[in-house]
C-alpha cells in the first residue's frame, strides 16, 4: 500500500538545488496523481472542502521540509530591481506576512523564481522551504498544487501589508480623494489583505518599479492574439474598480503614457491589457530581467513572450501609425490628409505631460504647438519639422525615399521552388487599433511545416527585397500588398503549390 509518508520520506530534510526543484515537485505531482486513488481511500490527507465549479479540494499534510541552495548565475540583477521584482511577485501570488512568507501554486516554475528572488534580496545562499501538496479534483485531470511557506525574521518589513499601514495611507498626501473612501471600507472590513491595498501600499512607497512588471506577469501575466502577426500583453486581477483607476493612473505616471495604462479586458473583465504604444516598453522591461533570469525559473507565459517577440510585433494589427521615439518621447506619426506629408502629433489628457514634451522639442529648437481638443491635449509638429526630426533619427528615407524596387516573378518563383512548400493560402482577418476602430488585413500564409526551412526562406526572401511580415510555427507570413501580389503570381506560376479549393 503507498502511504503519504512513503512518497515523502526520501525528501523531508533533503537539499534540493534550485536548478533541480521544477523537476523535483513535477515528479512528486506525477507520483501523486499515479497512487490518487489509494492515497485517498485510505484517507491520506488532511482535509477536503468544495470549491467552486463543483471542484474538490485536498490538503496532504503534514508538510516536509527543503533545504533549497541557491547557486549564483552568469547575469546578476542588481539588487533595486531584484526588490521591485519581488514587489511584483507580492502583488500576484506572493503573500509576506507578519511572520511567514507564503505561495500556493501548481507552476513549480513560479515556486522556483519566488525561492530564487526571496534568495538574492534576502543575500542567502540556501533557504528553507516548507512544502505540502494539494489535490484538486474537478478538472479534465487531477491538478497538483504545492503550497509554501518560509519563515521570516523581521526581514522585508517594508514589504508587510497589515491593518495600520491600511490605516496610515487614509491620510497620506499622494492617495487621490476618489480612494480614500474605498480604504476607510477596506480598513473596517479587514480580513484577507486585498491585492488593491498591497498595489496601493507598494505604489506610494516606492516599492513597485518598472522592475516590478517581470514578477507581476510571471504570476498574472496574459498573452493575447500571439500569432496573428501582432500580440498583447496584459495582466490577470480582480480588484475594486477604484483601484483599478489608481493602477492605470499609477503606472502611466510611471511609464510617462499618459491617459490610461490598461485598455480592452477580456474573461468577464478580469484580464487587463496594456494600451499600445507604452506596451512595447512594459514588454521590453519584462524581457530585459526575463534574459539576465536563470532559464529553470522561467515560467510558461515568459518563454512564450521571448519566442513571441521574435516573430510578431507588438502593436502591429492595433496601430495605424507609425511611433517614433523622439528625445525619449513616443510620438505618434500620422500622414497628413492632403499631399505626401507626415507629421508628429501626441494626445493626451495630461496637459503637464503635453507641456513638458513641446518644451523639449522648442529647446532643441523645432517648431510644435499645442492645442486642447475633444480628445484632450494634443501635440504638433509641422510638416517641415517632422523632416528635420525624421532626418535626425535617419528615418527620413523611410517615409520620404524612392519608391523600392521590387524582384521580378522569375527572381521570386526561382527562390520559391528551392523549398518544400507544402501549402498557402490568402487570409483576410480583422484588426482593431488602440481607439477600438476594426479594420481587415490581408496576409499570404505559406506553410512548410518546419521553422527551420521558414526562417530560411524569410532570409532569402528577404535578401530579394520581399519583404516578410514574420514567421510562426513552420509558416512565412506576408502581408504588404504589393510583396503579397507578387509572391502570389510566382506561386501560381509554380502550379503545384495552389491553395487548396
Amino acid at each position: 500500500m503507498v502511504t503519504y509518508d512513503a512518497l515523502m520520506k526520501d525528501l523531508n530534510n533533503s537539499e534540493v538545488e534550485l536548478s533541480r526543484l521544477p523537476a523535483l515537485l513535477h515528479e512528486l505531482s506525477n507520483k501523486i496523481v499515479e497512487n490518487w486513488s489509494e492515497l485517498k481511500n485510505n484517507n491520506e490527507y488532511i482535509r477536503s472542502r468544495r470549491t467552486a465549479f463543483s471542484r474538490s479540494f485536498y490538503e496532504l499534510k503534514p508538510s516536509i521540509k527543503l533545504n533549497i541552495i541557491i547557486t549564483k548565475t552568469n547575469h546578476e540583477i542588481n539588487e533595486e530591481i531584484m526588490r521591485q521584482v519581488l514587489a511584483g511577485l507580492s502583488i500576484s501570488d506572493l503573500y509576506i506576512g507578519e511572520n511567514l512568507i507564503s505561495l500556493s501554486t501548481p507552476d513549480s516554475k513560479l515556486i522556483t523564481t519566488t525561492v530564487y528572488a526571496l534568495g538574492n534580496v534576502l543575500h542567502r545562499e540556501n533557504i528553507s522551504v516548507y512544502l505540502y501538496p494539494m489535490v484538486m479534483e474537478g478538472f479534465k485531470k487531477l491538478s497538483i498544487p504545492f503550497h509554501i511557506t518560509i519563515r521570516r525574521n523581521g526581514e522585508l518589513n517594508d514589504f508587510v501589508v497589515n491593518v495600520d499601514k491600511a490605516k496610515s495611507l487614509i491620510n497620506n498626501s499622494s492617495i487621490p480623494d476618489y480612494l480614500r473612501s474605498w480604504l476607510i471600507s477596506a480598513v473596517n472590513n479587514w480580513g484577507r489583505v486585498k491585492k488593491g491595498v498591497r498595489f496601493v501600499w507598494y505604489a506610494v512607497n516606492g516599492l513597485f518599479g518598472r522592475g516590478s512588471v517581470f514578477g507581476w506577469f510571471v504570476g498574472d501575466g496574459v498573452l493575447g492574439h500571439v500569432g496573428r502577426g501582432s500580440f498583447d500583453v496584459g495582466f490577470s486581477f480582480v480588484v475594486d474598480d477604484v483601484v483599478k483607476v489608481f493602477m492605470s493612473d499609477f503606472l502611466c505616471r510611471l511609464y510617462g503614457c499618459g491617459g490610461g495604462f490598461f485598455g480592452g479586458s477580456g474573461a468577464r473583465g478580469s484580464e487587463h491589457y496594456v494600451v499600445c504604444p507604452v506596451k512595447a516598453v512594459v514588454i521590453s522591461d519584462i524581457i530585459s530581467v526575463a534574459k539576465s533570469w536563470p532559464g529553470y525559473a522561467l515560467v510558461d507565459r515568459v518563454r512564450e513572450l521571448l519566442d513571441a517577440v521574435n516573430y510578431s510585433t507588438p502593436c502591429l494589427g492595433y496601430r495605424r501609425h507609425p511611433v517614433i521615439n523622439v528625445f525619449g518621447h513616443e510620438l505618434i506619426l500620422r500622414k497628413h490628409n492632403m499631399g505626401r506629408g507626415w507629421y508628429l502629433t501626441k494626445v493626451s489628457s495630461d496637459k503637464e505631460l503635453i507641456e513638458n514634451i513641446a518644451n523639449d522639442l522648442r529647446v532643441a529648437g523645432f517648431d510644435v504647438s499645442v492645442r486642447e481638443g475633444r480628445h484632450g491635449f494634443e501635440l504638433y509638429v509641422p510638416i517641415e519639422g517632422t523632416k528635420r526630426i525624421l532626418r535626425m533619427l535617419g528615418l527620413y528615407e523611410k517615409f520620404y525615399g524612392e519608391p523600392r524596387r521590387l524582384p521580378s516573378i522569375d527572381e521570386v518563383t526561382k527562390v520559391l521552388s528551392s523549398f518544400p512548400i507544402k501549402r498557402w493560402h490568402v487570409h483576410v482577418g480583422k484588426g482593431r487599433n488602440s481607439r477600438g476602430y476594426e479594420y481587415e488585413e490581408t496576409c499570404l500564409l505559406i506553410s512548410l511545416g518546419n521553422s527551420e526551412a521558414a526562417t530560411k526562406l524569410r532570409e532569402v526572401l528577404a535578401s530579394v527585397g520581399i519583404r516578410v511580415r514574420k514567421v510562426v510555427w513552420g509558416t512565412v507570413i506576408i502581408c504588404s500588398p504589393e510583396d503579397r501580389e507578387l509572391v502570389v503570381k510566382a506561386l501560381q506560376s509554380l502550379g503545384s503549390n495552389d491553395p487548396p479549393k
